[in-house]
Order: C-alpha cells, then sequence, then structure tokens
C-alpha cells in the first residue's frame, strides 16, 4: 500500500528545480537541558563539521484573545530555538521538542539530504533522556515562477488533473485568475513501501497558482515577488514509536519516495524539459 497509485519512478534530477524548501522534521516529548547552553553544547560538537555556526534565537508570540471585556494581547515566554548551519544554506533547527533540517537552492538530492539528517538523528539518539519519537515529517516546497511574457506556463507544465478545472479552459478570455489554490488531506495504512512507518501515514498538500506578495505558511522565506505556482507537498507520520535513528531514516526516505512519485507525476513532457529534468540523477 502505499499513499498515491503510483509506481516508483526511476531517480532524477532537475537543472533547473522549482524547489525553494525540503525539510525533515522530528518531534519528541520535551527534554528540559537541551535548552541550556550546557545540553546543546554536545551537539554542538558532534555536528561541527556540518554545522560549523550556531545562534541562540528568542521567538516571541503573540497570543491575542477576544472576551466579554474586549480583545487582550498576552505576549508569552518567548521560545529558545538553537539554530546551527553552514554556509551552503543546510539549517538545523532545534526548539522545545522538534528538531527541523531544511535547505532551499542548495539541496543536492535525497542521498546527500538523508546522510545529514542520519547524522542528526544519532547525535539526537544519544540525549539522555531522549526515547521516544513523536512524528515524523518531510515536507517539499516548490515555487514555479513563469518565464517573462508567459504567464500561463504552468497551465502546461502541470497535469491538468491535478491543476483542477481551472486547466479546463472554462474561464472566459476577460476573467482574470487571481488565486486558485487545492488542499488535500490523505491517509494511508503503514504496509507495502510504508511498512517501516509506526503508524498511519498522512499526508497535508497544497497547490496552486498564487499572486505575488503571497507567503508561505511556516517558512521563513520573503513574500513572492511575481505570480507563482506553488507547491506544498507535506507527508507525516504522528504515530509515537522509540527514537531509533536508524528506523526513523527509513521511515523519513519511505515517505520522500512518496513525495518523489507525486511530484514526477505532476510533470507534463513540457514542464520535464522547462524544469531540466535528467533521468538516472537522485532528486
Amino acid at each position: 500500500m502505499s499513499v498515491f497509485n503510483l509506481d516508483e519512478v526511476q531517480s532524477y534530477h532537475l537543472d533547473r528545480a522549482p524547489l525553494v524548501q525540503a525539510i525533515m522534521q522530528v518531534q519528541f516529548p520535551l527534554v528540559a537541558h537541551l535548552q541550556t547552553y550546557e545540553g546543546i553544547a554536545p551537539i554542538q560538537d558532534a555536528l561541527g563539521d556540518l554545522f560549523p555556526f550556531m545562534q541562540r534565537q528568542d521567538v516571541q508570540a503573540l497570543s491575542i484573545s477576544v472576551g466579554p471585556a474586549g480583545v487582550s494581547h498576552e505576549t508569552p515566554a518567548p521560545t529558545l530555538v538553537w539554530e546551527l548551519s553552514d554556509e551552503a544554506g543546510f539549517r538545523l533547527a532545534i526548539a522545545p521538542g522538534v528538531a527541523t533540517l531544511s535547505v532551499g537552492s542548495a539541496y543536492d538530492g535525497i542521498e546527500d539530504f538523508v546522510r545529514r539528517f542520519d547524522r542528526v538523528l544519532h547525535v539526537l539518539g544519544e540525549v539522555k533522556g531522549l526515547r521516544r519519537c513523536d512524528r515524523i515529517g518531510v515536507r517539499y516546497v516548490s515555487v514555479a515562477t513563469p518565464p517573462p511574457g508567459d504567464e500561463e506556463f504552468w497551465l502546461r507544465c502541470f497535469r491538468p488533473e491535478f491543476i483542477g478545472w481551472v486547466a479546463s479552459g472554462i474561464l472566459a478570455e476577460e476573467t482574470q485568475l487571481v488565486s486558485a489554490v487545492t488542499q488535500v488531506s490523505v491517509v494511508a495504512p503503514a504496509s507495502g513501501p510504508l511498512e517501516e512507518a509506526a503508524g498511519d501515514v498522512q499526508g497535508l498538500l497544497r497547490h496552486g497558482f498564487v499572486p505575488a506578495g503571497s507567503t508561505i505558511p511556516g517558512l521563513a522565506i520573503e513574500p513572492l515577488t511575481h505570480d507563482a505556482y506553488v507547491l506544498d507537498l507535506d507527508v507525516f507520520v504522528a504515530t509515537p514509536q522509540t527514537f531509533d535513528p536508524s528506523r526513523i531514516r527509513r521511515q523519513a526516505l519511505a515517505l520522500h519516495s512518496q513525495l518523489d512519485r507525486l511530484f514526477r507525476w505532476t510533470l507534463t513532457p513540457e514542464g520535464a524539459s522547462y524544469f531540466g529534468l535528467r533521468e538516472g540523477d537522485a532528486a
């Protein structure tokens, strides 16, 4: 059983990939000493060859509540996030109960990305008191920006059955498409290619045409400067399991394989050519 009724695809590479962010994330119960310099120091030392730089960030959130007395603003205590990074653009953010590995244009295929994630997992596995994994997630966000003078190129790059009815030509010539975003939630059992998963595999798949100025939830990137077609594909396992780095890695690879199949399927021959698809290389 897979999330999608799609065969495994041959490995491929995109010379002009629309990818803006690849993310692998693991969540776990709070470990208090990870929020201290003494607690994070061994992780910094163990990963220093991958992430030579570290910053402390105090992230402030604003809580707004509405009651009989009107609107009240509450400012909770800031959340401490350790951000480890390198000069290429790889980032590891360690916040309370979660570690997130991400990269943008420096992404060089799944083998390199999962190798880094595996290192992170094994280092976290040595943390005293970290015994359980609550969630494993893999998310790929792509932004396909049209070339100058071809604002509707996305209608030809992606399969019409993926885009939806707006690709059918039903809109009148004088009608301007402002936005068209689809969100799909799916659940698949842990069997077949997903048998390593500790529980059901879930997916939150958002895609569509958005105007300039739009932002993408959960990503620290600037608002889009042009109209674009966005693919925000997120699959995850949210079943608690023992924090076993090797098993978590295998699950992350299985999740990536599902997204890999889906993205390859979305492309038309023109889309594959536009993004410079070459088969035989890792995506």
